[in-house]
């Protein structure tokens, strides 16, 4: 596979990870720049042993944690609203009601809010499973922890969230 293709294949997802990591556009651009310069130098190397979109979102996710570490800062994970951060935005658009809108509008902000209350490693997780849809093993490989431990800290973060949200 060649750097044109796999850019096109995982720049939006890539740039959606760093967008919610770093809460800021510009940061994101300049955060994907970097990934992709770290996927280009790599590629060669790239071995297959684990699947493509993997060995992406891994060099993604250690780039943000260092960049993130540099900055002495901790990274929100739905900073913005955007059509693909969260499930509840994937939802059909409800059509004109405003009312409904608003209601959609303000359960998605305390959602957001609720997250960003969360520690990383439940944000991430949930980030990953939930928002990217990436399988338990994919989730494993990117964390580097075990599948059990993705399986645990994601029923964990779910039921935080869930009293972030009744709280």
């Amino acid at each position: 596979m060649t750097f044109d293709e796999v850019y096109e294949r995982f720049r939006r997802p890539v740039w959606r990870l760093a967008r919610r990591l770093t809460g800021s556009e510009e940061d994101a651009r300049d955060a994907t720049q970097e990934i992709f310069l770290r996927v280009w130098r790599g590629l060669d190397g790239f071995r297959g042993e684990a699947k493509l979109s993997t060995w992406v979102f891994q060099i993604a996710w250690n780039y943000l944690r260092l960049h993130h570490r540099r900055a002495g800062r901790r990274p929100p994970l739905v900073a913005v609203a955007d059509d693909e951060a969260l499930v509840v935005e994937r939802a059909p658009d409800p059509g004109p009601d405003p009312e409904r809108h608003a209601t959609a509008a303000d359960l998605l902000d305390r959602v957001e809010e609720a997250i960003d209350r969360l520690p990383e490693q439940f944000r991430v997780i949930l980030w990953l499973r939930d928002g990217e849809g990436r399988s338990y093993e994919e989730v494993a490989e990117v964390l580097d922890i075990p599948i059990g431990t993705v399986r645990s800290r994601l029923s964990r973060a779910r039921q935080a969230l869930k009293q972030e949200l009744e709280g």
